[in-house]
């Protein structure tokens, strides 16, 4: 069955065209049907802590009836194709692919196994999520080194690939170690411009040796499967994310990806189930949820049969519709851009009168759930997850205004 006749079968994918292309579209109400969600609550905070699909679900209690029956048979050739189907993901080879639980653990790895001296440093935005900087944190403590913190725009909502590249060029020096970036910030909802900033490293490292390389890390936790691109092929050195968000994997998972030629910049921290290459042996060994980790290669395929541009677009096109609506709300502040090539999935915004979390309460009683970014600032947020609705948009917009 191939990939189009598997969506017409399913019902996920419908045959007449839609109005702006002549290819088919996906019937997105089919898409939230496979997905176990509270019908009486419109959930715009999935990006937390991903609902799986059907398939997903199947394929991690197949697994699990499997390791019922014999222990002992980890089926570890099931961990290849996982890498295999992350690989084809992300545009990368399957043995530069690092299974992790999650982007904290596997941000820590990287920057805990980084040769770094007591005289370099790592540079990190303002915006990167406290755990990011704390595994920066922890890494430089020990062995001396330095942690340094800049600002790469001005203003979220106005920030430009221009500003941040120069701001960027500005801050790296000879002792920059790496620099630490998150392709889409949970604080303000803009999307880095990955592929400038990995230029501007570049051109940094003309001269260097191996051993003072500049590396590029990316926390891609909020751009994995929300934004139509090959993460490896960005010019980062070291792409991190949990595979249980944007991708709809199972709970507890994620991947590491690191370009092959800074392998021997990073050592393990930890003893490694899978050290077939300097890249996997990065992966912490011991037990897992094993069912859960074999379990991607599923969400991985389901989002290969969504097609990644139409899943990308279709978030797009929520978000959109939901900064459109808050533009027209007197004194709402939106702090993530309006221009879709500078933001995904993520929308951060003030209502004039309430902090972000009066409003995630005040909304929470009309049986609307939305976050806060946890950050200095704890702005109102919402993720537009492709099994969101336009209608679930426009009724948290309106309860929006009636409390303006």
């Amino acid at each position: 069955m191939d990939r189009r006749d598997f969506l017409v079968g399913t019902g996920l994918l419908a045959v007449t065209p839609t109005a702006a292309s002549a290819a088919p579209g996906v019937d997105w109400g089919a898409v939230r049907r496979e997905f176990r969600l509270d019908p009486s609550l419109i959930n715009l905070g999935l990006f937390y802590l991903a609902s799986n699909p059907r398939e997903v679900r199947a394929e991690i209690d197949a697994f699990k009836r499997k390791l019922d029956a014999n222990s002992h048979d980890l089926m570890l050739e099931q961990a290849q194709e996982v890498a295999v189907a992350l690989g084809e993901y992300v545009g990368g080879n399957p043995d530069d692919i690092a299974f992790v639980p999650n982007t904290t653990i596997g941000l820590s790895i990287i920057y805990g196994g980084l040769k770094l001296r007591a005289d370099q440093e790592l540079l990190l935005n303002d915006q990167d999520h406290a755990w990011h900087r704390q595994a920066a944190d922890l890494a430089a403590q020990r062995v001396g080194a330095r942690v340094r913190i800049g600002t790469l725009y001005e203003n979220s909502a106005k920030a430009t690939e221009d500003e941040i590249v120069t701001r960027l060029r500005n801050s790296i020096t000879p002792q920059t170690r790496a620099v630490g970036i998150t392709w889409v910030q949970s604080s303000t909802g803009l999307k880095m411009p990955v592929r400038a900033c990995a230029q501007v490293v570049a051109e940094a490292n003309k001269g260097r040796k191996q051993e003072d390389r500049c590396l590029l890390i990316v926390d891609g936790v909020h751009g994995l499967a929300a934004v139509d691109d090959d993460a490896a092929r960005m010019g980062a050195d070291v792409f991190v994310a949990g595979t249980h968000k944007w991708l709809f994997g199972p709970r507890g998972t994620g991947m590491v990806w690191v370009n092959p030629q800074v392998n021997d910049q990073i050592v393990p921290l930890l003893p490694s189930l899978i050290g077939r290459t300097p890249a996997v042996a990065l992966g912490p060994g011991g037990f897992h949820a094993f069912e859960h980790f074999y379990a991607v290669k599923a969400a991985v395929r389901f989002h290969q049969r969504l097609g990644r541009t139409r899943v990308a677009g279709r978030i797009t096109e929520l978000a959109t519709r939901f900064k459109d609506g808050l533009a027209a709300m007197p004194g709402v502040v939106i702090h993530t851009p309006r221009d879709p090539r500078m933001s995904a999935g993520m929308v951060c915004f003030d209502v004039p009168g309430m902090t972000g979390p009066d409003l995630v309460s005040r909304l929470a009683q009309k049986r609307i759930q939305i976050t806060t970014a946890s950050y200095r600032i704890p702005y109102a947020r919402v993720g537009t997850a492709v099994i969101n609705t336009t209608a679930e948009i426009d009724r948290t917009l309106k309860e929006i205004h009636s409390l303006i």
